[in-house]
């Protein structure tokens, strides 16, 4: 297979030398370029990796870079930092956006591993992220109980490998919504409706699906990395994209209910180092979760959406997929359907004729006897013995009510505690599994005895409720009847079932909020989220901008880490100012106003317009203002603003005297004021306009301007130089 070619750009040098080998480690042929200007109208490439620098420049610059992209090109951006609202924004701007990563603590080998499944589009299964020699393990779910039983599995394998606490409950939570949603979203029917979608939840999750879910799991001791996929590709990329936008900009997003409103989502992208999608439409989805175990914080450092679009011989799909039958423990079907099945050989095919030609004949002696009657005697005597050595077997089961496979096949519920299971064959092993909703599935094997009075008791063990808490804004302490529990978000899984708790959630800068509720059942899951008013001391600002991701300036100070939209708290009974700044565009100061004590709905817009940057600078120090630019008034030389397009008086102040030019900015400027001091030598004069002089002045080179200075009454006058005079600046 011939290299393809790979576009990488990046500002810095260092950081474009790493990503330039982690591509060429891909199998791309990379040309490594600073920046856009450096390509043609039109990108033609198979992938294009862009380095984005610090600040509000990153939705714009992809914005550039996809609308030149041409024939089949994907993208992947790399952030100067974690910002999921940016990474929604960019990858909901145009699909050619297949990943982003962050470039603070970038492994190359994260790039290398993103580029070849874009390139290359075999992208399911764990050995895709996980290092490589890591064993990896699976498991297949098909019920609410095997989900739970799975997570504290994979709970146990965590703490096994020394994963600490912190990290083990975010990997729970992850594989708990991830599960929830292939178990009970993503089956669909042939006309493609949800199956669950009017089930209740309650009634769900005592249901099981036909094709089950595969999950998979690895830990190499710096990363812990978790898979599930499901056997329908259904989940679409805008459906992804929409629900953590909904998440991240809609106040409202408050859900009390089992998996809601795709808070799910929102809560994985919070707790993993790295968020994949995976999918080949109508035949699989898999969603992988990656957490960094070294890191002192988790927080997304890559996200991507990727197709299928390879089989398994590294040929390209020519048609549509296929969903593989009920049953089948693979849920990928990437067989090629032009390759015939191997034909068998005449020989082989003699020796099958001549072999059921003898079972026909063995046949035809046995029930000869039979169709003449000979026989009937010996028949009935045959039977009569294989009823009188079939026994039956007595279950008792705790809890009551739950429900018996013997063998792979329901037999019956023990409604009563008991189920009494016949006609079973003495000394014959049978595999029996017992269920109940909120209790963990308890297996055995029972082999009959001929007596036939065989009893055998199971207890099934209680599943532990779920309570999942997290507070908006997030980050509040959690105290369960007074006594504190953790941080938000946070996952409880020690209450007492069905026990009534009060749950107090507290915030610098926001009033304690008290709730009350009853813990849900054995196995039964429940999330919180609650809403977080503002202190009386404080008031929280709403600042938007067309288009986003404006920088914050607050009185004067820059806001660090903010982006625009954005939530900002302010003390309350005080003036506040605020201005929004982005790169290229013309700042906006927002009206001064004085907000309210506990006030929460106040917003404050504006929309940046395309502006040119204007650079002042002037041989002597002075101060320097733009007519109409509010921004740009009283600025120490050298001095910078942004305005828009036009001609403007610019002033220039050197202590008592006022130098103004009119200036036309058309495009990017560079503006200097030409000043300086002359003195005429010993013995001879600077002559003015009927004036005589041998102090210092200021002279500037263009108007020919001269302020005295050494005069008790500084002014300006017009110089006139006369011919052979000679003047000395310094």
């Amino acid at each position: 297979m011939l290299p393809r070619r790979i576009i990488a750009i990046s500002p810095d040098k260092t950081v474009g030398k790493a990503i330039a080998i982690a591509l060429k480690a891909a199998g791309g042929v990379v040309d490594l370029h600073a920046s856009l200007d450096e390509l043609g109208k039109e990108i033609a490439a198979a992938l294009v990796v862009v380095h984005v620098p610090a600040g509000g420049e990153a939705s714009a610059i992809m914005s550039t870079l996809v609308s030149r992209l041409t024939g089949d090109t994907r993208a992947v951006a790399i952030l100067a930092a974690s910002d999921l609202a940016t990474i929604v924004a960019i990858m909901q701007a145009s699909d050619r956006v297949a990943g982003m990563l962050v470039a603070e603590d970038l492994d190359p080998r994260e790039l290398s591993a993103m580029a070849t499944r874009i390139l290359a589009g075999d992208i399911f299964g764990l050995d895709k992220v996980i290092r490589w020699g890591t064993q990896i393990h699976s498991q297949l779910i098909g019920d609410y109980q095997e989900k739970s039983l799975c997570i504290s599995q994979i709970s146990e394998f965590a703490e096994l490998m020394g994963v600490r606490r912190k990290y083990r409950e975010s990997i729970e939570q992850c594989i708990d919504e991830m599960l929830m949603n292939a178990l009970y979203d993503a089956p669909v029917d042939d006309d493609g409706k949800q199956i669950f979608a009017e089930i209740p939840t309650k009634t769900r999750i005592s249901l099981r699906v036909e094709q089950k879910v595969v999950v998979q799991y690895a830990c190499d001791g710096k990363q812990f990395a978790v898979s599930v996929r499901d056997a329908f590709g259904t989940l679409e990329r805008a459906t992804v994209l929409r629900y953590l936008h909904k998440c991240l900009h809609n106040a409202n997003q408050i859900d009390r209910k089992v998996g809601g409103a795709g808070l799910g989502l929102y809560l994985m992208t919070n707790a993993s180092s790295e968020v994949y999608f995976n999918v080949l439409p109508k035949v699989a989805t898999e969603a992988v979760c990656v957490f960094d175990l070294e890191s002192p914080k988790l927080q997304l450092q890559s996200f991507g959406f990727f197709h299928e679009r390879i089989d398994a011989g590294g040929r390209l799909v020519g048609g549509p997929s296929r969903r593989l039958p009920t049953g089948a423990s693979h849920p990928v079907e990437r067989r090629d359907p032009s390759v015939a099945a191997p034909s068998l050989g005449r020989g082989v095919v003699a020796l099958l004729v001549v072999m059921i030609g003898v079972v026909l004949a063995l046949i035809a002696m046995v029930a000869y006897p039979r169709l003449r009657g000979d026989d009937h005697f010996l028949e009935v005597r045959i039977r009569a013995d294989i009823d009188d050595q079939r026994v039956a077997i007595r279950l008792e089961v705790e809890p009551v009510g739950a429900t018996v496979e013997l063998d792979g096949k329901a037999v019956g519920t023990a409604t009563a505690g008991a189920l009494v299971v016949r006609d079973l064959v003495p000394g014959r092993a049978y595999p029996i599994v017992v269920r109940h909703p909120g209790f963990a599935p308890k297996s055995t094997v029972v082999q009959p005895t001929k007596a036939g009075d065989d009893r055998l008791t199971l207890r099934l063990d209680a599943l532990v409720p779920t309570v999942r808490l997290d507070s908006l804004p997030t980050g509040a302490t959690i105290e369960v009847d007074g006594k504190p529990v953790g941080t938000a978000p946070l996952v409880l899984s020690s209450l007492a079932p069905r026990a009534p708790i009060e749950l107090t959630f507290r915030k610098p800068g926001y009033r304690d909020a008290t709730t009350k509720l009853e813990v849900p059942g054995p196995g039964e899951d429940l999330r919180v989220v609650q809403p977080l008013l503002v202190s009386d001391e404080l008031a929280r600002i709403h600042l938007v901008s067309e288009p986003p991701g404006a920088q914050v300036v607050q009185n004067g100070q820059l806001v660090p880490g903010i982006l625009t939209p954005a939530e900002v708290l302010v003390e309350a009974g005080k003036p506040v100012s605020f201005t929004l700044t982005m790169a290229h565009k013309v700042p906006v100061q927002l009206a001064t106003f004085t907000p309210g004590h506990g006030e929460t709905n106040l917003e404050q817009s504006a929309t940046l317009v395309d502006g040119r940057a204007l650079a002042i600078t002037s041989s002597v120090e002075g101060k320097v203002s733009v007519a109409h630019a509010p921004l740009c008034q009283a600025l120490t030389t050298p001095a910078s603003c942004v305005v828009p397009p036009g001609t403007y008086s610019v002033e220039l102040v050197v202590g008592p005297t006022r130098f103004t030019h009119q200036i036309a900015v058309t495009a990017d400027l560079a503006y200097a004021f030409e000043l300086g001091y002359v003195t005429p030598p010993p013995g001879s004069h600077l002559q003015l306009a009927d004036l005589s002089l041998s102090t210092r002045v200021l002279l500037e080179a263009g108007p020919r301007q001269v302020l005295i200075v050494d005069d008790a009454a500084p002014r300006v006058v017009t110089v006139v130089v006369k011919p052979g005079a000679t003047v000395v600046a310094r």
